[in-house]
C-alpha cells in the first residue's frame, strides 16, 4: 500500500481545512448581511477580506495539488465522521476524520487567518 509523502499529506489536508473554512465564512458572511446588526459592515469587509486571502491560499493548494497529481474528494458525512478520497501517484488512499476535530482545526484556521497570522 503506498503512502501520502509528507507534502502530499500537508497539501491534502491544507486543501480540506481551508475549503470547509471557506463554506464557512461564506455561510457566515450570508447570515451577518442579512442580520438586524446596526454596524455589520466591518464585520462583512473582515469576512469579505479573509475571503479573499483565503482564496488565494486554496488557489496556490489547487496548484502545486495539481502538479503532484493529487485530488481529494468528500465521499460521504454524517453526524460524526467525513469520510474523503485521495488519490495520488496512481493509488486511492480513503481518510476518515472525526468532524469534532475537524470543526477545531478550521476554527483554528479561522482565528489565524482573521489575526493575520501564518496559515499552515
Amino acid at each position: 500500500m503506498a503512502k501520502l509523502t509528507v507534502e502530499e499529506e500537508r497539501l491534502s489536508e491544507s486543501y480540506i481545512l481551508f475549503e470547509l473554512a471557506r463554506k464557512v465564512l461564506e455561510k457566515d458572511l450570508s447570515k451577518i448581511a442579512q442580520s438586524p446588526m446596526k454596524l455589520k459592515d466591518p464585520y462583512i469587509r473582515l469576512l469579505e477580506q479573509t475571503l479573499g486571502h483565503l482564496s488565494k491560499e486554496l488557489y496556490s493548494i489547487k496548484a502545486n495539488m495539481k502538479k503532484l497529481g493529487l485530488k481529494v474528494q468528500l465521499n460521504e458525512h454524517d453526524d460524526t465522521f467525513s469520510e474523503y478520497t485521495i488519490f495520488f501517484r496512481g493509488y486511492v488512499l480513503t481518510a476518515k476524520y472525526l468532524n469534532a476535530h475537524l470543526k477545531n482545526q478550521v476554527s483554528q484556521q479561522i482565528a489565524k487567518l482573521f489575526t493575520g497570522a501564518k496559515a499552515d
